[in-house]
């Protein structure tokens, strides 16, 4: 039974509804942003912990002991890695602090020294400026220090109870990934569902692809600072502060900044006159890192070009605060995937653009802009899905090169677009001609 048309009236109605749809879902979605962005966040977890999951599989276990496996590991590393940092970080913390009232004291007896002898120098009130007791002074602001540093953090309780829904969401989209693959394949309309599943693909392995990037970043830029602190410079603990250096490397921008942190304490509880080569060490080996290995490194791994990646963590911050920062170079390769295949691929039906350069006889330039069909006219993106997929050529014997040619034109035509210009001078000034006249004659009226 065939369904009757809408009316106009039925139709604008239509319209309307599906817009005031729209509004609200981008308005509940900007609400839930917070809860989105973990979300999302838990989505990558899965697709990082795919990759062990599978490839026990291969060896013989079964999905539950691979995931069960792969949880495990990563539990064990975090702890690992928390081990190894936060007590070096807190006995260089405490050691600063028993440290810092002498230091104190012997800068400030120093200075009213100088202040005696030169004229120039102003005079500090140091009991004014601290308070009368240095010792609770510095532990005043050592308690602010880490609100100080990492702001995003509201708090404990928050930050444990994201980390469990974290663990949660992650351990739930692991277990059965097909179920959730499937839902999502629901709601896609039946004939582009295999086009649907092709993308979503793409999308996984993009991501991954930027995880296991960023993960050997890390790695690398672990092994420079541990080599440059404990080889170079002789600090204490080195391995630790790779390990941390690296840590923070996955947060765009900040982290490198957050990471010189305990080197720069190690190095006061050691000897002051280091603080100077610690920086230097981690500005060099992060300079490398950034310009030189990085760049190469993801692109290979994501096609992003690095002006993409700063647009992002600007937009991304500014729109959703740390967790966009964190999280704005995997939303960026989604949406980059999106666009192509969905919108350049299936709407447009081309592929990437290729401008070419060629000249004219004259030696003049033009450009060319050539492009090659995703699919033939008469193939939907889902039926041509599927034919790729059982290994056959959807375009047969058409033909598929697009050639367009854009800028600047040849010239004939700019002879013509030349000419067309002066015949607008003309009329332009023979208006302003008409115009003068007539104002002359006004006036020459109101004179007599």
């Amino acid at each position: 039974m065939v369904s009757p048309e809408l009316n106009p009236t039925g139709q604008y109605a239509m319209k309307l509804f599906i817009a005031m749809l729209m509004v609200v879902l981008a308005l509940a979605a900007w609400t839930l942003r917070d809860a989105l962005l973990l979300i999302f966040l838990a989505v990558i977890i899965a697709l990082a912990l795919q990759m062990p999951v599978q490839r026990l599989q291969r060896l013989g276990l079964s999905r539950g002991l691979s995931v069960l496996a792969s949880f495990g590991g990563l539990i064990a590393l975090i702890v690992i890695l928390l081990l190894l940092v936060v007590p070096v970080l807190v006995e260089q913390v405490s050691s600063i602090v028993e440290q810092l009232p002498d230091a104190y004291d012997q800068a400030r007896d120093q200075y009213d020294e100088q202040v005696q002898k030169h004229d120039w120098l102003p005079e500090i009130n140091w009991d004014q400026l601290t308070g009368d007791d240095l010792r609770n002074f510095v532990m005043d602001q050592s308690k602010q220090l880490p609100q100080r540093v990492f702001p995003f953090f509201s708090g404990v309780g928050a930050i444990i109870t994201s980390l469990i829904v974290l663990v949660f969401i992650s351990l739930f989209i692991v277990t059965g990934p097909t179920d959730y693959l499937e839902g999502a394949l629901t709601l896609v309309p039946r004939g582009y569902r295999a086009r649907a599943l092709e993308v979503f693909i793409l999308l996984g392995q993009g991501l991954q692809r930027w995880f296991v990037g960023q993960l050997i970043s890390m790695s690398i830029l672990a092994v420079m600072i541990a080599a440059g602190t404990g080889l170079i410079l002789g600090l204490e603990n080195p391995l630790a502060l790779g390990v941390f250096a690296g840590v923070m490397e996955f947060i765009p921008n900040f982290g490198s900044v957050i990471g010189v942190i305990p080197g720069v304490l190690i190095a006061l509880a050691e000897d002051p006159a280091l603080v100077p080569w610690v920086i230097l060490v981690y500005l060099g080996t992060q300079q490398i890192q950034s310009n030189l290995i990085g760049p190469r490194l993801m692109s290979r791994q994501v096609d992003l070009p690095a002006a993409i990646v700063l647009i992002s963590q600007v937009i991304a911050s500014a729109l959703f605060g740390f967790m966009g920062l964190l999280l704005a170079v995997p939303l960026a390769v989604v949406i980059m995937i999106l666009i192509k295949e969905v919108y350049v691929t299936d709407m447009l039906n081309s592929r990437n653009a290729r401008l070419e350069t060629h000249f004219r006889p004259d030696g003049g330039e033009y450009f060319v802009v050539t492009t090659t069909a995703f699919r033939p006219e008469k193939l939907s993106p889902g039926e041509a899905a599927r034919l790729m997929a059982q290994g056959r050529d959807p375009f047969e014997a058409a033909e598929g090169q697009i050639v367009e040619i854009i800028t600047p034109p040849s010239p004939t035509a700019e002879r013509a677009a030349r000419g067309q210009q002066m015949v607008w001078v003309a009329l332009l000034g023979l208006v302003v001609a008409q115009g003068l006249a007539l104002l002359r004659s006004l006036i020459s009226r109101e004179a007599a």
